[in-house]
This record gives structure tokens, C-alpha cells and sequence, in this order.
């Protein structure tokens, strides 16, 4: 049985995986890393809602680096553009474009908090990074799992 943070981690790299040259790593894989790179790491936050509930918060870091000597800060910045256009088209959101690449993980809230752009020197490479919000579960029977939607709510609603 995979954790929700890790079905996200492989749902955010089958997003970016059509992007030409670009490699893709998961927080779990170890050894080196080759130019240019994304690595996704995400975290299973606290559950919310209820204890039990199986709804959690999944922060997620997203770190784009390649190199200084090979590429230009322009070419890094398009590249990195395609990068946020891989996980924000029109007329999907990106809850929706995370659902379309697992079939494990129910996701309610997905969304940008913030991004990092800064330089290593002593790497000598270019790296910017985007944080994530997720909010999802695995799906389990859990009651997070159940479909609480406003049409079927209806038997809810007190007569009076």
C-alpha cells in the first residue's frame, strides 16, 4: 500500500514527464541527478477534517536546476516556464490534471503557494522552486472517500 504523498509525487512527475530534456526524480530515488532536473519531495501533513479521516495536507516542493555553464538564464527561464505551463493549462485545474494521472488519489484543493528563485554558486547552477498545497486522500473506504456532494445532500436538508 503507497502513501498519498508518494501516488502524488509519481502524479506530479507523469505531468511533467512530456517535457523534452527535462529529467524527472521523486524524493525517493537516490544517486546523482543530470541536468536539467525537477525533484519532487512532498511530506504527508496533518489530517484534516477529523481524526480518522484520511483527508491530509501534502505540502510539495518542486525544485527546476540546471546548470550556469550550459545554459542561459533566458533558456532556464523558458524552460521553466514550460515547466508551471505543464501544470496549469486552460480550462483544467490542477486538482483535476493530478486526478488524470492516478487512479489512487482523490484530490480536493491543489494550488501554487509560493516560488524560490535563487542561484548556487557553489554548484554553479540555476534553480528555481515552486511549493505546493495538496489536499487529498487515498482512496480507501475511508469517509473521505464517500461522494458528499451538494445532489445527493439533498436527504440532508431538514423539512420544516
Amino acid at each position: 500500500m503507497t502513501s498519498p504523498q508518494f501516488i502524488l509525487e509519481d502524479a506530479l512527475a507523469g505531468l511533467l514527464t512530456p517535457i523534452s530534456g527535462l529529467n524527472v526524480y521523486v524524493s525517493n530515488r537516490r544517486g546523482g541527478r543530470f541536468f536539467p532536473y525537477v525533484t519532487i519531495r512532498s511530506t504527508l501533513g496533518g489530517q484534516l477534517i477529523i481524526p480518522t479521516s484520511g483527508v491530509f495536507e501534502i505540502p510539495v516542493e518542486l525544485s527546476y536546476a540546471d546548470s550556469t555553464s550550459r545554459t542561459t538564464q533566458a533558456t532556464f527561464e523558458s524552460n521553466y516556464f514550460e515547466i508551471f505551463q505543464a501544470l496549469y493549462e486552460e480550462g483544467s485545474t490542477l486538482a483535476a490534471r493530478i486526478e488524470n494521472e492516478t487512479t489512487s488519489l482523490k484530490v480536493y484543493m491543489a494550488r501554487i503557494t509560493s516560488q524560490t528563485p535563487t542561484i548556487r554558486n557553489d554548484k554553479r547552477a540555476w534553480v528555481r522552486g515552486l511549493s505546493l498545497r495538496v489536499i487529498g486522500t487515498r482512496l480507501f473506504p475511508y469517509i473521505a472517500s464517500l461522494d458528499f456532494s451538494d445532489h445527493r445532500n439533498s436527504q440532508y436538508i431538514g423539512a420544516i
